[in-house]
């Protein structure tokens, strides 16, 4: 499948809704000081909206990782395995809503290039903490737990990665988003960046079962 298909639609994704590292991860610091982006506060920009998911993952994939530590021989029993699921559910949700949200913060149009690249270089993140708990609960299972418990949950995930994926590089092509061709030069360098966090991403799930 190739990497940048259509996977499924928001109103789809919308209905399924229902890292190796031992320490917390550094939470990325984005300071922009442009003019375009001194608008009110009272109006959420791109990269509010990504920076918000962002610390929700980061929370979610840290309590996971503590989790993780405080077992017995740091392995994933069946009991934490199911509460991981549970866990990685939320992440998949918060995915979702960020994937919803920017397609309407788009669909506004009157775009800030300063504030769509600064969004998808946290999005960068958000797909790096993914692929860093995917790795680490692999790694971590207990020999008596079936690594299939998580299948469903990442076929979710992979998902909604993908549709987030493919609306940054749509704005980064100039396929959406209205913005003018000297900003996409500005843009043109975070494609190959959104590809190779994706790539990362789907080698971290090939462990459960799930290929591009």
């Amino acid at each position: 499948m190739h990497f940048f298909g259509s996977v499924l639609s928001f109103a789809a994704l919308t209905a399924c809704i229902t890292p190796v590292f031992s320490a917390p991860l550094v939470e990325p610091v984005v300071k922009d000081t442009s003019v375009a982006l001194q608008v009110s506060r009272n109006v959420a920009t791109c990269t509010d909206i990504a920076q918000t998911c962002f610390d929700q993952v980061k929370h979610t994939c840290d309590n996971i990782v503590v989790e993780i530590e405080a077992a017995v021989d740091a392995k994933i029993d069946v009991d934490l395995a199911a509460k991981i699921v549970v866990e990685l559910q939320v992440i998949v949700d918060l995915i979702v809503k960020l994937a919803v949200d920017l397609k309407a913060k788009i669909a506004l149009g009157a775009l800030v290039v300063a504030d769509v690249k600064a969004c998808i270089l946290i999005i960068i993140e958000i797909v790096k903490l993914c692929t860093a708990i995917l790795i680490k609960i692999a790694a971590c299972l207990a020999v008596n737990v079936k690594i299939s418990v998580f299948l469903d949950v990442v076929v979710k995930l992979v998902a909604c990665i993908k549709v987030i994926i493919n609306l940054c590089i749509s704005l980064c092509l100039g396929q959406i988003g209205g913005l003018l061709l000297v900003d996409l030069t500005i843009l043109a360098s975070l494609v190959v960046q959104l590809t190779a966090c994706l790539t990362a991403f789907l080698n971290a799930c090939g462990p459960y079962g799930v290929t591009a």
